[in-house]
């Protein structure tokens, strides 16, 4: 693919719990097109719709092989899509697959997808990668889906494969937890003033967890709330932002959330995924306005 160079880095939120990695492919960079691509908003939806389509992909390759595999048969043989193990166990660590939809050029519709999988995809995971042209989402025409990359995550390029010491919320960091008001390890309330100050207390535990998963991780040493809660090219406030599941009892619209800025000690990584429905694109965050000026002005 003679994209494969254009396209990057390795997941900061690998664990030694995990298994082996099942193949050498770790990453994959999938390009969407149509008339009217879906807005920035619609990012969980969205990834939710491509992992659906690919999960069937792999059904579809499968039975083709063997009609009579049972279900648990075949998700067996796709465990970075489902995230369980052979035995239906949910995956830890955070190796299994993130679907990562962003808008890449700037004008507030997403034109690609990139997939890491730290722990690698199986041979099935991959042929579904390659073999998925056309994704249905909502109303209008079918999006066209074209893999234009696939490797390991630090063979690859891509805005949010990025390397930069600031990172900027693309998408609604969304709390995994409600405030705890009783017990010995009840939050202050200074953690939970206002909603925003909660999904900050949150986001700097989740960022402690992280550089446990990954000592080599650079020190934090800011975390602040944008100053205008804005997102992207469309300005859209995080509240816009779909932040529920289509699975019952998912609460993502009723969670603290909020769009902020991460400073490192030095240049780091991505992708940088962290939070509720974080493995659906929620969290995500991608590099700050000087990076994007420091690569123009070496690219000029």
């Amino acid at each position: 693919m003679n994209d494969m160079n254009r396209d990057h880095a390795s997941l900061p939120l690998a664990s030694h719990r995990m298994r082996p990695l099942l193949s050498p492919f770790t990453a994959a960079r999938i390009l969407v097109a149509a008339p009217v691509l879906p807005l920035v908003a619609d990012t969980l939806p969205l990834a939710e719709q491509f992992r659906s389509a690919l999960l069937s992909k792999c059904k579809d390759l499968c039975l083709r092989r063997n009609a009579k595999l049972s279900d648990q048969e075949v998700w067996s043989r796709a465990p970075a899509f489902v995230g369980k193990d052979a035995d239906g166990r949910p995956l830890t660590g955070h190796g299994h697959a993130f679907f990562l939809p962003a808008d890449e050029d700037g004008d507030g519709r997403i034109d690609h997808v990139t997939l890491v999988a730290e722990r690698g995809l199986s041979g099935l995971e991959r042929r579904a990668v390659e073999r998925l042209r056309v994704l249905r989402f909502g109303a209008g025409e079918p999006l066209r889906v074209a893999l234009v990359a696939l490797g390991r995550t630090e063979q690859l390029r891509g805005a949010v494969l990025d390397e930069s010491a600031t990172w900027v919320s693309a998408t609604p960091f969304v709390a995994t937890r409600y405030p705890k008001l009783r017990g010995r390890k009840r939050d202050q309330p200074a953690d939970y003033a206002t909603p925003l100050a909660f999904a900050r207390h949150v986001l700097q535990e989740e960022l402690e967890r992280l550089r446990q998963r990954r000592p080599d991780l650079p020190a934090v040493i800011a975390i602040e709330p944008l100053p205008v809660q804005y997102l992207g090219a469309g300005r859209l406030r995080p509240l816009q932002f779909k932040r529920e599941r289509r699975k019952a009892g998912d609460d993502g619209s009723r969670r603290p959330s909020g769009a902020f800025c991460i400073a490192f000690a030095a240049p780091t990584r991505g992708p940088l995924c962290l939070g509720h429905s974080s493995h659906l694109g929620l969290g995500l965050f991608v590099p700050g306005e000087e990076e994007k000026e420091r690569k123009q002005a070496v690219m000029s």
